[in-house]
């Protein structure tokens, strides 16, 4: 007898199959239409009575449909949202980091109006101390087997989101309230399922630490601390995972909706007792788009369309970026630009920031609504903190440890932070600060000719630095942010400043590298 778990993460708002590099194009291989496709193609393959299907968060912010989405009023913008999830015909879900990127009215909307049943054990009522959305667990039943399922997310939230939009919450351990709820779930199922917003803070089969373990994610901590866990059920860190650790099974399906991610478990019919455990990720690409997520999706997706091809701003020269991995390195136009932008609405001294994207490709002449979605995707909110020049110097010391000779001579990105997962928006760069960085020299001791406006930094002077706010709380594990740190927030997020700084006169770009990576 066999049960089969289909689960999805991470798809960040990508319904469609395009990346809206331009307009009208639908080949991308990814996106939930996609991903339904699958789904009904698997169900159909193993017996829509074997399948249970799940997904683990981050559904409503990080693709321009989605944006576009959050400027119309909730309704409005959300009701076909929801609409095509609903019609993939998920079993239970969880909420993932993201869906509180637009506040607790709009998350509160969708929740209510999602057909699946929303499991959430470790954001908490800060009054009551009880799951503020959803319920603790469900209880289903296919072929004869009862599946319990539990729900949760990464509890670093407060550190990336701004405090109106988790207002009145309480973000506990996810670890914790997995080993609380499965000692109370487990003797009443045949199995146990983990829908988990987060991941592994160590290599689920070596063990080995692969970050510093700060709390963001406990995958490692669940694997090997609670054994009742049977299937678990991941996302967060973009990664594609399918293996059996410790009698668990394990998946991740990436992000965007590139795979569905699928757990076969074999029961012995009689005692329900489980026999084998096996995983594999389906790859989407090839699935045509399902026409029950695409049809309640044209007038929004018409509608970002327009919006993303409205002209901002015109500029006298272009700021591009050629590409991102090397420009990473060398300098380009469009960082000088993002740092001029964050200094000119903060009045700091010093500005830090990164490509964010692996498909950024800067600003021509002509700057639409589009490009700079594309070059900024995420919805941070700019913050100036205060800190010493010895702070300053530890923060880019951190930056540096990105990089090292490779074999060929050549300037490369250190392994780990493009595998599994490329973490390059991570790598931060400021201006207008001159440095170089000096790759031969050991991690924590680079940076040399280090000045600011021509004077040497001073390690006991205060300075005061732009930053998006996800790094300002800690996002990228660099040393020396704090939350007590920081000094002013901006109401505003990136794409509300971009379209205010290039309709200001506020063009001119300083295209001259300000640092030197040797």
């Amino acid at each position: 007898m066999r049960l089969v778990f289909l689960h999805s993460s991470d798809t960040h708002g990508f319904l469609l199959p395009t990346d809206y590099q331009q307009n009208g194009q639908y080949e991308a291989p990814f996106g939930l239409a996609r991903l339904s496709q699958a789904v009904k193609y698997e169900k159909a393959k193993y017996g829509a009575n074997h399948v249970v299907v799940t997904d683990a968060g981050d559904c409503l912010q990080g693709s321009p449909l989605a944006s576009y989405a959050h400027l119309l009023p909730i309704a409005e913008g959300l009701a076909p949202f929801t609409a095509a999830y609903n019609a993939v015909g998920y079993d239970a879900r969880c909420l993932g980091n993201h869906d509180f990127n637009f506040g607790l009215d709009y998350l509160s909307w969708y929740v209510t109006h999602n057909r699946a049943a929303i499991i959430n054990d470790n954001v908490l009522d800060a009054n009551t101390e009880t799951p503020r959305f959803g319920q603790t667990y469900r209880i289903i039943e296919k072929a004869g087997v009862k599946i319990g399922l539990l729900g949760v997310v990464t509890p670093y939230i407060p550190h990336w989101e701004q405090a109106d939009h988790i207002a009145g919450l309480k973000f506990v351990s996810a670890a914790k309230q997995v080993r609380h709820y499965a000692k109370i779930l487990k003797p009443q199922v045949d199995i146990l399922a983990v829908m988990y917003h987060g991941g592994f803070e160590n290599d689920p089969i070596t063990g080995e630490a692969t970050e510093p373990d700060r709390g963001e994610n406990e995958g490692y901590r669940i694997l090997t601390e609670i054994p009742e866990v049977d299937v678990f059920l991941t996302g967060h860190q973009h990664r594609r995972m399918n293996l059996v650790a410790r009698q668990t099974a394990i998946v991740q399906p990436g992000y965007r909706g590139e795979a569905l991610a699928e757990v076969l478990v074999d029961f012995d019919p009689q005692t329900k007792k489980i026999t084998q455990l096996k995983t594999q990720l389906v790859d989407t690409a090839t699935f045509a788009p399902d026409p029950a997520v695409v049809a309640p999706l044209k007038k929004l997706n018409a509608g970002t369309q327009a919006w993303l091809d409205q002209t901002v701003a015109t500029l006298s020269a272009p700021a591009p970026i050629e590409h991102p991995l090397k420009d990473r390195i060398t300098g380009a136009p469009f960082i000088n630009l993002l740092q001029q932008m964050q200094l000119w609405f903060t009045k700091a001294d010093i500005s830090a920031t990164a490509i964010m994207s692996e498909t950024a490709k800067g600003f021509g002449k002509t700057v639409t609504m589009r490009d700079i979605i594309l070059n900024y995707p995420y919805a941070n909110q700019l913050v100036r903190v205060r800190l010493t020049g010895k702070q300053i110097r530890h923060i880019m010391e951190f930056s540096a440890g990105f990089l090292e000779n490779g074999a060929d001579g050549q300037i490369k990105f250190l392994d780990r932070y493009l595998l599994p997962k490329p973490q390059l928006y991570h790598f931060d760069v400021f201006y207008p600060v001159h440095y170089e960085v000096d790759l031969s020299r050991p991690v924590g001791h680079r940076i040399c000719q280090l000045s600011l406006h021509g004077q040497p930094l001073d390690d006991q002077r205060v300075y005061h630095l732009a930053v998006n706010n996800y790094r300002a709380n800690g996002g990228g594990f660099y040393p020396e942010y704090r939350p007590d740190e920081i000094e002013l927030v901006l109401d505003k997020d990136y794409v509300q400043m971009f379209a205010e700084y290039l309709t200001q006169g506020n063009e001119a770009v300083d295209v001259n590298p300000n640092y030197r990576f040797f």
